[in-house]
């Protein structure tokens, strides 16, 4: 047991050392390893809900800028569904914002498929909504995405019909 424990620890040290320096840095140095945030082709491998997939690289990304309702919501599975037919197994395009992680690690972004912003596809067909963080930069698309969200608000679609979300 004492030598399983202490390959453990040894090779957590190995891996923070060797690590890339993509941390998140604060006041003080935190041993949190974080993805890389690069623009570029990828495939989704898996859609876990309206606004969140994994890449092929195995890293989480939620959609920059919007917000759709949890599985266990009213329309979240709709809009999981609707997100799947979308960007399922296709090979998608990632354009990142100032802000490239959310608290949790995982990578924002803008995801374009062809010459569709996915993003704004999923406000403007009611699956979700804009979704702004206090206290970060303004978002590079915001107002088509606010656009995309009044279009859906005055023909009362997905989440602006259901009184629940």
């Amino acid at each position: 047991m004492l030598i399983f424990l202490a390959g453990f620890f040894a090779r957590n040290l190995f891996t923070l050392k060797n690590a890339p320096t993509n941390t998140i840095s604060n006041s003080k140095p935190q041993n949190i390893l974080l993805p890389q945030a690069k623009d570029g082709n990828y495939k989704i491998v898996k859609v876990i809900d309206g606004d969140t997939v994994v890449l092929e690289t195995g890293e989480k990304l939620r959609y920059l800028g919007i917000n759709a309702p949890e599985l266990n919501k009213p329309l979240g599975l709709s809009a999981q569904k609707f997100n799947q037919e979308l960007v399922g197994g296709k090979t998608v395009r990632l354009e990142f914002d100032r802000d490239k992680l959310d608290k949790y690690g995982r990578l924002l972004a803008y995801v374009w498929l062809d010459n569709m912003l996915v993003n704004e596809r999923m406000v403007e067909e009611g699956y979700a909504r804009v979704y702004l963080i206090e206290h970060t930069a303004k978002l590079k698309y915001l107002e088509r995405l606010q656009k995309a969200e009044q279009l859906a608000k005055n023909a009362k679609r997905g989440v602006w019909f259901e009184t629940n979300y």
